[in-house]
């Protein structure tokens, strides 16, 4: 039977630990909630999912994680499922069942790499009877795929763009010229908030403000593909950035949680509130970009005086632009959402090494939480791809949402 090797890698794998002002000396591993994360992590990918489906199955399993580990223990508050299990029951059994169905739920075909993972998981859980953790896995599992089957997550169609495109609107960017994607996305059920346009920005600056000229010119110096404006360190952080946002939350949740050696049942809530809010985050700025339907930089930049673009040859920026309308910036309002979330629980002082899938990129050294927030922002601005405002305005979203997940979210006892 074949098996993908970066599973079976990740749960035999002790993960290097990184510096940071809280670590000791002393190398610390993943538990099962950060080695199953970053299974899920990885299946989103093999699977295909971009940021706002693999936000949603990221939120999906770590609820399923929580609320297992949650019915054994009854540390916190349950998201939804809280059963309590039949005599003594494995933790660790529980996370690794709930993860593995949720998975093999969204992505059928992984099934046999999964199943190995699993197996492996099981095999190393001491902490109680495998048996019974496994039954309150799939049970949870279970209760959150029957919950958010039918959340406005499909189908999803595309946006061809306006019949008359003028000054200001959205449309296809170059490239392929794709259309936009996932014009449904901003009305997909939160899971915590209570409203998918619950904190939906103002409307951007008015095309012609002093505010807007101002942002058109510094994207323009600065995202241009030969712009002699921007620094070599600008031009790297554009680049490592550029990888979908939930890898970038994730990646600093797992090095955080090692690095700190955070309890299982911490890890379980930690992951649950911080996977939701960067899916809420999500949902909440694609409800601005189709209710704005805000032009791209290039289109701005290239456009005649009516609004028409004749030919992409006067301005393109460094990095390829998104199949999706401008305003607000959802890389920016996910990866605040997430990081805000972290903050409540490790402090803003962390030191973090953080990682890219961008070939050739050196991974990045960031001293604080605050400063990957910003970096992921600006790094839409050197990119070309985003204006200042937008930037702006999706960081404010991601916290608002981060600091309602947080109050209205599980919790602990």
């Amino acid at each position: 039977m074949k098996r993908n090797l970066f599973i079976t890698a990740i749960i035999i794998v002790v993960f290097p630990a990184f510096k940071s002002s809280a670590q000791t000396s002393k190398p610390r591993s993943a538990d099962v909630i950060v080695q199953w994360n970053l299974i899920t992590v990885k299946a989103t990918k093999i699977g295909k999912q971009n940021s706002n489906l693999a936000s949603r199955t990221e939120a999906i399993e770590a609820i399923a994680v929580y609320d297992a580990v949650n019915s054994i223990k009854h540390f916190g508050t349950p998201y939804h499922y809280f059963v309590k299990p039949d005599g003594p029951a494995s933790e660790q059994a529980a996370a690794a069942q709930a993860a593995h169905d949720v998975l093999v739920n969204y992505f059928p075909a992984q099934k046999s790499s999964l199943d190995s993972a699993l197996t492996a998981s099981l095999s190393a859980a001491t902490d109680g009877p495998v048996d019974n953790g496994s039954k309150v896995g799939a049970a949870s599992a279970a209760d959150i795929i029957a919950l958010r089957a039918n959340d406005g997550s499909s189908p999803l169609t595309t946006y061809a763009g306006p019949q008359t495109a003028g000054v200001g609107a959205y449309r296809p960017t170059p490239g392929k010229f794709l259309p936009g994607i996932d014009v449904e996305w901003g009305n997909v059920k939160p899971f915590v908030l209570t409203d998918s346009k619950q904190f939906l920005p103002e409307p951007p600056p008015a095309i012609g403000s002093d505010e807007y000229k101002k942002a058109l010119a510094e994207v323009e110096e600065l995202g241009e593909v030969k712009s002699t404006k921007r620094t070599e360190e600008q031009t790297h952080i554009a680049q490592f950035y550029k990888q979908d946002a939930e890898l970038t939350v994730n990646e600093g949740a797992r090095e955080l949680a090692i690095s700190h050696g955070t309890s299982l049942e911490k890890n379980a809530l930690i992951f649950a509130l911080v996977d939701i809010a960067e899916a809420d985050a999500r949902i909440e700025t694609w409800g601005g970009k189709y209710k704005y339907l805000g032009w791209r930089p290039v289109t701005a930049l290239n456009a005649e005086a009516d609004g028409s673009v004749k030919a992409y040859t006067k301005w393109n920026p460094l990095i390829n632009t998104p199949a999706h309308p401008s305003y607000p910036s959802g890389h920016s309002a996910t990866v605040t959402a997430g990081y805000e979330v972290l903050k409540k629980f490790y402090g803003d002082k962390n030191r973090v090494e953080l990682h890219t899938t961008t070939d050739g990129e050196p991974a990045r050294v960031v001293e604080s939480l605050s400063g990957v927030e910003w970096e992921n922002g600006y790094s839409r601005i050197y990119g070309g791809i985003h204006y200042p405002f937008e930037n702006s305005a999706a960081q404010n979203v991601g916290r608002k949402v981060a600091n309602y997940t947080l109050a209205n979210g599980p919790k602990l006892l």
